[in-house]
């Protein structure tokens, strides 16, 4: 308790019963104490416990019987109580007998006084029972100890008498100083080339003859450094052209060394530039002061052009590269141009090289009924003369073959585990075609499919695939002995489609640029929006779709027309993207409507908003920019892909994208090209990933361009590729029949 000063105190303390102060400490069984009692009761029971100890302990003189006391060689009876065992103990204490040391011997008595040292690492082991001994009595210890020193000693006299031994064989060897003299016979060797020839000769003599030998060829050759600054001087290099051909380095020379850096090396490049120099020498002897040659130079280039088949009906040789001086003229018959094909067959002409020489646009030459399949071989002999002189070369080169290429490559009709292969061709029913199946990545054949006697368009079904796997299409045409990989087209399987019946998710987008036909299809939808939704709600089962609607439009340095409409900027902010592409257009991407349950009403009521709403004034369509592509296919990748602009897909339902436009997908392009098509090749990949069909209604869908030489129609593919449909009708009614038919 606290001291006070308080005058109503005791010693300063407040007056207080100790029955009113509690034990909250812990139990203490062996005095019977409990958390809880009261400072009377602790008190109460600790004098308890100690007059008990006083009663019961020394002075209650305890009995020992039992104890065995006979070290304590206790005259007369043995006590058995404690007191009188205690003082014979004290007595044996003062009286030093009664020990056990006393009747040990003195030696024995100084051992025991003897202490313990413990032993280094180095001299610690096991004893015979394996036990580990790391300390000993002090005379062990040094018996330990002295054995060790005996054992060193032993083993410095045995160091002491191999060093000696060691001293006295490095005396002799050190006093041997070649040739040997004594005892010590010198190596001797059969040299082959030096001094005493096929003679066994001392290894001396033959060194010195070796080092006078070196000397001499050293004061032949020159040093290292001398050599090294010889193979520097050449200035002929790898790309310096060669004497006899202007037109060729001595790098294409068998036997050049590119960087010479031996003496040899550079001897060998010196009898590459000798030979090179021999030959047009030799040429100028022939040619230079005997006639006009000098002046006549000879030279051709080819280029081949298709037909519509793809195969090669014309060969062109340009001769700009010939020099022919204007007092000369094709020698009669001259100049002749062959073309020879892989079976031997040839056809040949004659042209004035003279008259062609300046001629940019060269000759072209007609393949007939050659093999253009493969390999052809184009020969010029030519030969002019100026009456006196007469100068004539013939020159060949190869011609690759050409098999052309499938067009319109595409995979339609992809399912879960097949596709439909579809591509134009040219070459006949002659031509043979193999369709591989390729694992993406991987390049592992999935299927094959070999098509003999095919018909101008091919149209091949392919199944047995696995679903929800990517995978390229890879053509290669074989035709009159030749062959043609052409470039592979990718798609990807798709999942299961679930039925309609489940529920369905349906996405509209718009392009909301301004065209007759963008403009028409708003006011039909609008229209005809009620029989959209029941068919929808009526195909769903159980009352169970969601809706949306997003627009795509763009306008040249501004925001959209409607950017201060409040049924625009009432949108949240997440549902309103604005993006400047490269061509600095503006396009932007609007989610009117987000995927709700059963959200016919509001679905209605946010698409009559569009084209101006009720009043006309308000939600006006954009400019548009560029004809060749507008931005519908970057707002159906934003509700496909990972953004998922209108709230995320559903799974284990039906789920459709419907695109209305009358353009091409341009993506953020503004075009349609090779950038853009890859994109939508995504689009078709992420729709097949989780289950998506895309349904293409306007006049886009009749839309193509040509990407790296193949005529697309890229909403048809998009359609065909994820199961899907397209029509050229931009009508609320064709969109009710198409999904009628795909949930049917």
């Amino acid at each position: 308790m606290i001291p006070t000063n308080s005058s109503g105190t005791t010693n300063g303390c407040d007056n207080i019963s100790s029955n009113c102060v509690v034990w909250q400490g812990p139990d203490i069984a062996c005095i019977n104490l409990c958390s809880g009692d009261t400072i009377s009761e602790v008190t109460s029971k600790i004098a308890t416990k100690v007059c008990d100890i006083i009663t019961n302990g020394v002075s209650a003189n305890p009995s020992l019987a039992g104890l065995d006391l006979s070290c304590l060689n206790i005259s007369g009876t043995t006590p058995t109580t404690l007191v009188p065992v205690l003082q014979e103990m004290v007595n044996a204490i003062c009286s030093g007998s009664g020990s056990t040391r006393s009747s040990l011997s003195p030696s024995s008595q100084v051992q025991d006084d003897l202490p313990t040292m413990t032993l280094p690492a180095c001299m610690q082991y096991n004893d015979v029972n394996g036990n580990p001994v790391t300390e000993l009595r002090l005379d062990l210890f040094a018996s330990l100890i002295a054995n060790q020193v005996c054992t060193n000693l032993a083993s410095i006299n045995l160091i002491n008498s191999t060093l000696t031994s060691y001293s006295n064989r490095l005396d002799v060897l050190e006093a041997c100083v070649l040739p040997c003299s004594g005892a010590v016979t010198e190596v001797q060797i059969i040299p082959t080339c030096v001094s005493n020839v096929g003679n066994l000769t001392n290894v001396s003599i033959v060194v010195s003859a070796l080092e006078s030998a070196y000397c001499t060829l050293v004061g032949g050759t020159g040093t290292v450094a001398q050599m090294n600054l010889a193979i520097a001087q050449s200035s002929i290099v790898s790309a310096s052209p060669t004497r006899n051909n202007s037109s060729a380095t001595y790098s294409s020379i068998g036997g050049w060394n590119l960087t010479p850096t031996t003496l040899a090396q550079s001897l060998q490049n010196a009898w590459v530039v000798i030979d090179d120099l021999y030959t047009a020498v030799g040429s100028i002897q022939t040619n230079c002061c005997a006639g006009g040659c000098s002046a006549v130079t000879f030279a051709y280039t080819t280029a081949t052009s298709t037909s519509g088949q793809g195969t090669i009906d014309n060969v062109n040789f340009n001769f700009i590269g010939s020099t022919i001086p204007n007092t000369f003229n094709d020698s009669a018959g001259f100049s002749l141009v062959t073309l020879t094909d892989i079976l031997g067959a040839s056809l040949s002409t004659v042209v004035s090289v003279s008259t062609l020489q300046n001629n940019t646009t060269g000759f072209d030459f007609s393949t007939g009924s050659l093999n253009t399949q493969q390999e052809l071989t184009a020969s010029v002999d030519f030969k002019v003369t100026d009456g006196v002189d007469t100068c004539e070369s013939r020159q060949t080169s190869k011609i690759a073959g050409l098999v052309p290429c499938v067009g319109s490559l595409a995979a339609g009709s992809v399912s879960s585990t097949g596709v439909v292969v579809t591509f134009l061709q040219s070459l006949g029913t002659t031509a043979q075609y193999v369709i591989d199946i390729l694992t993406n990545p991987g390049g592992v054949v999935a299927s094959t499919v070999t098509i003999n006697n095919p018909p101008a368009s091919v149209s091949q079904s392919i199944t047995g695939l696995t679903p929800n796997t990517a995978y390229n299409i890879r053509v290669t045409a074989n035709y009159a002995g030749g062959t043609q990989i052409c470039p592979t087209v990718a798609f990807s399987t798709i999942t299961q489609n679930a039925a309609c019946t489940l529920g369905m998710d349906v996405a509209f987008v718009f392009d909301y640029t301004n065209s007759v036909g963008n403009v028409n299809a708003i006011t039909d939808f609008q229209t005809n929006s009620a029989s959209l939704v029941n068919n929808i709600n009526a195909s769903s089962g159980s009352n169970d779709y969601r809706m949306s609607i997003v627009t795509a439009d763009e306008n040249t340095g501004s925001l959209p027309n409607y950017a201060a409409c409040a049924d625009y900027t009432g949108l949240p902010a997440a549902q309103r993207l604005n993006l400047i592409n490269s061509s600095g257009v503006y396009q932007t991407i609007t989610a009117w409507e987000m995927f709700q349950n059963n959200n016919g009403t509001t679905f209605t009521s946010q698409l009559a908003k569009l084209d101006g709403g009720v009043n006309g004034t308000c939600v006006n369509f954009g400019a548009g920019v560029n004809a060749g592509g507008d931005p519908t296919d970057y707002a159906a990748q934003l509700i496909v892909g990972a953004a998922n602009f209108t709230n995320i897909f559903r799974t284990n339902v039906a789920k459709f994208v419907v695109i209305v436009t009358d353009s091409l997908p341009g993506g953020t392009q503004d075009t349609f090209n090779a950038t853009v098509w890859a994109g939508v090749q995504q689009m078709i990949f992420d729709a097949n990933v989780k289950g998506v069909r895309y349904i293409i209604v306007g006049a886009g869908v009749d839309l193509n361009g040509t990407i790296n030489g193949s005529v697309i129609y890229p909403w048809r593919e998009l359609a065909l590729q994820t199961s899907g449909n397209y029509n050229n009708a931009a009508t609320a009614s064709q969109v009710n029949g198409i999904l009628s038919t795909l949930c049917s």
